[in-house]
């Protein structure tokens, strides 16, 4: 009986202290995005001259678009797949928004002509 209580006193997981040294917390991930930051305002002007020395239309052409990827989020193609349950459906739930939306306007309008 004894065993089974020393069991039960014992605590599961990891040991007060013990660190996994994995993924990053929220704190240090945004000190990284600030030092990014910091890195790239301080340098954008040596950039922008870089970039201006270029004499290659091809490599000036390449190099703004690999840029403007940080900036302009990339197209991606979206599959739409109907829906059976036509009670669930997207249409469906607009209509009945719409319906809401002229009972709600119509009850507000019969209101103020009172």
């Amino acid at each position: 009986m004894k065993a089974i209580e020393s069991v039960n006193k014992t605590k599961a997981g990891r040991p007060k202290g013990f660190t996994t040294k994995g993924r990053m917390t929220r704190v240090e991930n945004v000190g990284m995005e600030n030092a990014i930051r910091l890195f790239i305002n301080e340098k954008f002007a040596a950039a922008v001259q870089a970039w201006e020395e270029i004499d290659d239309p091809n490599q000036k052409v390449n190099t703004f678009i690999k840029l403007m990827e940080f900036v302009i989020p990339k197209r991606r193609s979206v599959d739409f797949k109907p829906e059976i349950d036509t009670e669930n459906s997207l249409e469906a739930r607009l209509s009945k928004m719409m319906k809401e939306h002229n009972a709600v306007n119509n009850n507000a309008d019969e209101k103020s002509s009172l």
